[in-house]
Order: C-alpha cells, then structure tokens, then sequence
C-alpha cells in the first residue's frame, strides 16, 4: 500500500458507514430506529469509527442533501432524513465531548447550521402513523444539547441559539404533545449553567404575556389557542423542572408571574 492510500478495512468501513447514512430517514421503523441509530450508537460511542471518517460523516451530515433535504416542505417523508441527521449530529457531538477530534471552526460550523435547521424547520410532527417518530424539534434540541456543552463553542453564541430554540415552541401549527418543550428546556439549562446571562431567561418570561396580547388581537382564534397552549406548556415544564433545583428560584417567581398573566 504506498503511502496516504486508505487500506482495503477503511475503504470498506467507508462504504459501509455511508450506505447506513443513506437510509438514515427511513420509512421503516425498524430498519431506522432499531438497526441504523442502534448501529452508529455504538460504533460512535464504542470508538470504532477513524475521527477522519466521523469528520467525513458530520460534514456530510450538515449538507444540503442531508440535514436541509427538502428543508420547508411539511407533511411528507423527508422530514425522518432530516431528524434523524439530527440524531447522528448529536451522536458525533458527544463523541467529542469524550474524545475530542473537532476544531473550533467545525463547531462553529455545527451551530451555524443547526441554528439555521431551527429556523427553516415546517414539518414539527411528532409520532406519525406507521412511520414512527418524527420528532424533528426533540431531536434536534438533543443536537443543540451536545452541542452546547461543547467547551468549543463560544459562550457569546448561546443569545442565537436561545432565540432560536425559543422561537420553535412558540408557534400556532401545532400544538406539540410529544415532550417537545422538555427536550428544548434541556439545552437552554446546559446554556444557564455555562455562561448564559440570566438576564436573558429573565426577559423571555417578562415578554410572553405582551407578546401573546398582540397575536390575540390579530384575530385567528385558533392559531391564538394553540399558540397559547404551547406557551404555558413551555411555562409549566420549564417551572417544574427549575423547581427541582434551588439555583432557578429567580426563574420560578418569573414562572408563576408569567402564568398569572396569560391565564
């Protein structure tokens, strides 16, 4: 073998690892759930993946093809290959969390582009009939989770990503009944514990109640009524959850106020 040529065992992991990822988005339950992500779960956490090769997967994860295919259709199929890109993220962020084998610039990178799935993201279904989990909001909340624990990341960035997970929940689509707003509190905690300025938080819960007076006076009383529904939903998991620890006493009393408010 002459010298920076890939052995036959890595050109075969290659291969292997790729045709995985083309049916990452599977209709098929089983063949999605319980063999592909059970599969890079662990060669990923296992350590049995080149970091060259699980850089070759994250930027192919990122790409068009992949994490933005088909990105603002909803109601149809693609919506599983862009989710579950998600899930491989996640996975790839944790690895490096272990055994670090990301630069700083990748990082940056990862946040760029997750933050802007956030943003372009219209299929927010949950479980769907004989396909399964959907779940592009929860899975990528976990990707945005790994991600911020990532002492790569600048702090200065959490603002973005706040807003943008924020700005998923509030939306009068749907109303979300799959412990979406669970998985998003997850990564908006991990920011708190690691530099995101209280102040930030604080102002979320003073600007619900003025915010939701404006789109009651817009008119559509069911889009008012689901986006209302998926507020305090937001609101009383996330006061639960801070209930549990005595550091986010500051963010209970904003809770109860805000509730008060928009009951």
């Amino acid at each position: 073998m002459q010298s920076g040529q890939k052995s036959w065992a890595e050109v075969a992991e290659h291969r292997y690892v790729f045709s995985m990822m083309e049916h990452i988005g599977s209709t098929d339950v089983e063949l999605r759930d319980e063999l592909i992500y059970q599969v890079f779960w662990k060669l990923i956490h296992n350590g049995h993946l080149s970091e060259e090769l699980m850089i070759d997967m994250l930027n192919t994860a990122l790409s068009d093809i992949y994490l933005f295919d088909e990105i603002g259709e909803n109601g149809v199929d693609s919506v599983f290959k862009r989710s579950y890109t998600a899930l491989l993220i996640a996975l790839l962020l944790n690895q490096d969390l272990h055994h670090p084998f990301l630069t700083e610039e990748m990082i940056g990178k990862v946040k760029d582009k997750l933050v802007a799935y956030l943003d372009l993201e219209e299929d927010i279904r949950g479980y769907v009939t004989n396909k399964g989990w959907a779940h592009s909001v929860a899975n990528t909340a976990y990707a945005v989770d790994e991600l911020v624990k990532n002492p790569k990341l600048k702090v200065a960035d959490y603002d973005e990503i706040f807003q943008s997970l924020v700005n998923k929940i509030f939306t009068s689509k749907t109303v979300y009944l799959s412990n979406e707003d669970e998985r998003v509190i997850m990564p908006i905690l991990t920011m708190l514990e690691n530099g995101l300025s209280i102040d930030i938080a604080k102002g979320l819960f003073e600007r619900i109640p003025p915010f939701l007076a404006k789109q009651k006076e817009k008119g559509s009383t069911k889009k008012f009524v689901i986006l209302q529904a998926n507020c305090k939903m937001f609101l009383k998991s996330f006061y639960y959850i801070a209930s549990t620890d005595k550091k986010y006493a500051f963010i209970e009393r904003k809770i109860e106020r805000c509730l008060t408010e928009i009951s």
